[in-house]
């Protein structure tokens, strides 16, 4: 038989032992697929554009790249182009994008599809990798005037901030969240959403929040669950309510349905989920926390593992009572992140400080928690004698026992006070950066997304958490420290006299030997704030009805 030369292909094509025959296919892959990435990276268009609108034509298209590339919003990186998109046709039409990366990525990136309107950026979609990491693709509803492919930063973590209905937004809230949810909207018996969009700010995304936490908006929302009719037009309702004020997402807070309702609840997230996702929006959920039980846990009738992977994140819901906090928010941790992860959860911290009686929990500022502290007052009755001696006290401060004033609780990680009051016995829990932060290192703890601020208008501004907020934003960690003991001592002065100390919630003044008007201070302290009030007593003549 003559002898050739073996041909270019005869190695693949010939008999081999196995593991040649495996090296050499995977040599002949691997360079097929580079091959092909640089194809894809030769000949793809900056942007390439299909109409996916079916009886709907965009046209001819074109782009033009921008020059400046503006800030990515708060927690993303470019890793495309801006480019300006023209159409000849109807701009409405829905499309297919894929747009060629400017750096490479990987298959495991999160990207998504952007577009800047009015000085702020709007995402549109998820994008997918294509070409070994070269291009990103995606599909929007309607053609944008302008796209880029935007990354997930590497260890980024989301802030979202609340606003209540009316509050104004504290001015150092911008640069640290990535998402601003508003209040102030609550569902219809018909299906609808009530509430008037505010003003929005442009440095921001804004997805609303719809809640319903009276009990007449919880009964509203089981109505709405129990029908399927109603859960459709509920849907409908709200995804016209976000296209109307072109926000970026919805975050619901239905945290006290009837646990009954379960499947209806799942069904209906699912549907609004996917309802938003065809316009390019986010749906967040606000949930309470699950709770162990002496049958095992507890979870108010929610499913967390079916509801998780239908949104973009869940907030949990914050316990107020600060020497609840922990315990209930550690145990609940240790329960959700096996089982659904830490990715999608987000802790919720407050710049508002809460007070406990046989009343019930209430939220007040820093400002008016300090100024519940500091109410000075003079034990005892009847007129004060000139050169006598007297007792001061710190009204809010004095407990039962006759001692108190403000210290560091280990268990609520936090400033508090106790005192006899209103119902019995009272206690008040401050938030401020020593204790939000804290409570933010649980968040690095557990790996989670991120926090949510439960209050950031300019009433709960004195708490002033932010460096807290935007050192874990940036690092992922915050630094932990506790206030000086000695800051948190109170304080007194006064215009005449003496006092025999000057330091805490109960000392002892004598009295000025001259008749008249004096004015005692008593200050006090969360380690950062200082606030004093003022008593103005009168001292009479000795010989008078006041006391010895």
């Amino acid at each position: 038989m003559e002898q050739r030369d073996p041909g270019p292909f005869d190695r693949i094509l010939q008999a081999e032992p196995p593991r040649q025959r495996d090296v050499a296919a995977t040599v002949i892959v691997c360079a097929a697929v580079l091959l092909g990435a640089l194809l894809l990276v030769l000949v793809l268009p900056p942007v390439s554009i299909l109409d996916d609108g079916g009886s709907s034509s965009l046209g001819s298209v074109t782009t033009t790249a921008r020059d400046e590339f503006p800030p990515p919003p708060a927690g993303y990186e470019a890793v495309s182009a801006l480019l300006d998109v023209t159409s000849s046709g109807s701009s409405r039409a829905p499309a297919r994008l894929t747009l060629r990366l400017t750096v490479p990525v990987s298959a495991d990136d999160q990207l998504s599809l952007f577009t800047y309107q009015n000085g702020s950026w709007r995402r549109l979609g998820d994008a997918t990798v294509l070409g070994d990491g070269v291009a990103a693709q995606g599909e929007v509803p309607v053609l944008p005037g302008n796209v880029a492919v935007l990354r997930q930063a590497q260890g980024a973590r989301l802030v979202f901030g609340s606003l209540p209905a009316g509050g104004t937004l504290d001015a150092r809230a911008a640069g640290a969240l990535t998402t601003l949810n508003i209040a102030g909207f609550s569902p219809s018996p018909a299906g609808a959403v009530l509430g008037e969009p505010p003003g929005l700010p442009s440095s921001v995304d804004v997805a609303p929040s719809i809640a319903a936490t009276t009990d007449a908006e919880i009964d509203t929302v089981n109505q709405i669950l129990g029908s399927p009719e109603l859960s459709a037009v509920h849907v409908q309702s709200i995804r016209e309510f976000a296209d109307a004020g072109s926000y970026a997402g919805i975050d619901l807070d239905y945290r006290s349905i009837d646990p009954a309702l379960n499947e209806a609840f799942v069904s209906f997230v699912r549907d609004l989920s996917a309802a938003l996702a065809e316009d390019g929006r986010r749906l967040t959920l606000t949930l309470p926390l699950p709770t162990r039980t002496a049958d095992g846990w507890d979870t108010l009738g929610y499913d967390w593992e079916r509801l998780a992977p239908l949104v973009s994140a869940i907030k949990l819901a914050p316990v107020a009572e600060g020497d609840q906090y922990y315990a209930r928010t550690e145990v609940a941790l240790g329960y959700l992140v096996p089982r659904v992860g830490s990715a999608k959860l987000l802790l919720t911290v407050s710049p508002l400080s809460h007070e406990r009686g046989s009343d019930g929990v209430r939220a007040l500022a820093l400002m008016e928690a300090l100024s519940l502290a500091s109410v000075p007052e003079v034990q005892g009755d009847g007129p004060l004698a000139a050169g006598a001696s007297v007792q001061l006290a710190g009204r809010n401060l004095v407990n039962g026992a006759g001692t108190g004033g403000l210290h560091w609780d280990e268990t609520a990680r936090a400033v508090s006070f106790s005192y006899t009051g209103s119902g019995g016995q009272r206690t008040a829990w401050l938030a401020n950066l020593f204790s939000e932060g804290f409570k933010i290192d649980l968040a690095r703890q557990y790996a989670l997304a991120g926090i949510a601020i439960e209050d950031v208008s300019q009433a709960a501004a004195d708490a002033n958490i932010w460096p807290a907020v935007l050192q874990y934003a940036e690092t992922g960690a915050v630094e932990l420290v506790k206030p000086n003991g000695q800051l948190l001592q109170p304080q007194w002065t006064a215009s005449g006299g003496q006092l025999e100390s000057a330091g805490g919630a109960l000392v002892t003044w004598r009295a000025p030997s001259e008749p008249g008007t004096y004015t005692l201070t008593l200050i006090v302290s969360d380690g950062v704030l200082r606030v004093g009030q003022e008593l103005i007593v009168s001292v009479q003549a000795p010989g008078s009805t006041a006391r010895p």
